[in-house]
């Protein structure tokens, strides 16, 4: 019954990757190769080999999302509790509660989610580029080894890139339009990653600060000429608003806390150590001792989020899978400066970067080792898709044949 039930999964997203296939025949070639690579590999990593990244975590996701799910979906409801690092059980345990357990149909959601991503990295390419570059966008998403990876496994990684691109969908639109519905869905696509991960609440702090000095300069504008905008002065009076609610610690974010324990310099330091751990720790002169040794450190910890391990750091076999994720990025990185000076021309593009660069030292202080690093950063890698877009070698499937 349970291997039933995870085979109608994967049929019912296959099904739902057909209608999307049908509805947008550009990406067709693009999403049915994603999906066939996607299901090749959940199925061998489910019955024939241990993929990596597939225990620890994973497998204690799967099982609260079991213990949650048995009892009855009113007692999944019970059990909400908002952003964790535990939400994703919480997501899982809705189909265990109505159908019974199965964990091929709870990696199928993942799988679910990754089509979904790379729909949504091809439509914003399409959006902010053109449909040629789109494609390798689209492509670039499709046969990306770490998206593969954790479209396979209950794991958080693919649902947060999934809900960074409805964000920077929103983004982008904003920019476009300049309309309250794209500003809304940016927000919200922040909160859905925040959820799963709450170090993510830095892109709506980022993006809203954006948005209210566009709106700042705007209004100041219309003022100067004699014309006040209503919109504009509703929107500042509620991000006033939102943000002494915030600065007053009324509330708290998973990982970041209340913004007095964001902002208190003891407690990251003690974070950057307690993270520092492990046969892939970072070196220790990483570790910052004083406030003014954050301050220097940060952006070294952040490029051994992007680019560790490096060569010397390699210790054992399994290391080499995250030395070739490395230079991955590497080359990615290398793309994006080659193509600094288009990105910043566009305001879509410029934004996106800020966005990078802000998490990037966010996870660059509370990371302390490149195995959660190589995680980490796989959340973020459409993001560097997106801005090296144009510099992308063209993918081919089918060459067609001149006549």
């Amino acid at each position: 019954m349970t291997e039933l039930l995870g085979f109608a999964a994967i049929a019912l997203v296959s099904f739902i990757t057909l209608l999307i296939a049908l509805r947008w025949p550009d990406i067709s070639n693009i999403i049915f190769a994603g999906l066939v690579i996607r299901i090749f590999f959940l199925l061998i990593g489910h019955y024939i080999i241990t993929l990596p990244d597939s225990t620890a975590d994973a497998v204690t996701f799967e099982n609260v999302a079991w213990q949650i799910g048995q009892d009855g979906f009113l007692n999944v409801l019970n059990n909400y509790n908002g952003p964790s690092s535990r939400f994703i059980s919480w997501v899982v345990a809705i189909p265990y509660s109505l159908f019974g357990r199965s964990i091929l149909m709870a990696k199928s959601i993942s799988l679910l989610f990754g089509i979904g991503s790379i729909f949504l990295g091809w439509k914003i390419a399409k959006i902010i580029w053109n449909d040629n570059i789109a494609k390798k966008v689209g492509w670039a998403i499709a046969v990306f080894p770490s998206l593969i990876l954790y479209s396979v496994l209950v794991m958080r990684e693919v649902y947060v890139c999934f809900f960074i691109l409805v964000a920077l969908y929103g983004v982008v639109s904003w920019v476009k339009t300049d309309n309250l519905k794209s500003i809304i869905l940016a927000i919200a696509g922040f909160m859905g990653a925040t959820f799963f991960h709450g170090a993510l609440f830095v892109g709506i702090l980022v993006f809203v600060i954006i948005v209210t000095i566009s709106n700042l300069k705007k209004l100041i504008k219309k003022i100067l000429i004699y014309r006040i905008s209503f919109k504009n002065l509703i929107f500042l009076a509620f991000i006033l608003v939102s943000s002494g609610y915030y600065l007053s610690n009324k509330f708290q974010v998973p990982y970041l806390g209340t913004f007095e324990r964001a902002t208190n310099i003891d407690y990251l330091i003690r974070k950057t150590n307690v993270s520092t751990r492990g046969t892939a720790a970072w070196p220790e002169w990483l570790i910052p001792k004083s406030p003014t040794e954050i301050i220097y450190k940060a952006p070294i910890r952040s490029m051994y989020v992007i680019f560790s391990p490096f060569p010397w750091d390699v210790k054992e076999t399994k290391h080499l899978i995250g030395l070739l994720d490395a230079f991955i990025f590497m080359y990615l990185s290398f793309l994006i400066l080659r193509n600094i000076k288009t990105i910043w021309r566009d305001p879509s593009l410029k934004i996106i970067l800020i966005l990078l660069l802000f998490y990037v030292f966010v996870f660059g202080i509370g990371v302390g080792n490149f195995g959660t690093g190589i995680r980490h950063r796989s959340k973020f890698v459409i993001m560097f898709i997106l801005l090296a877009a144009p510099l992308l070698t063209k993918f081919i499937l089918f060459k067609k044949r001149k006549i």
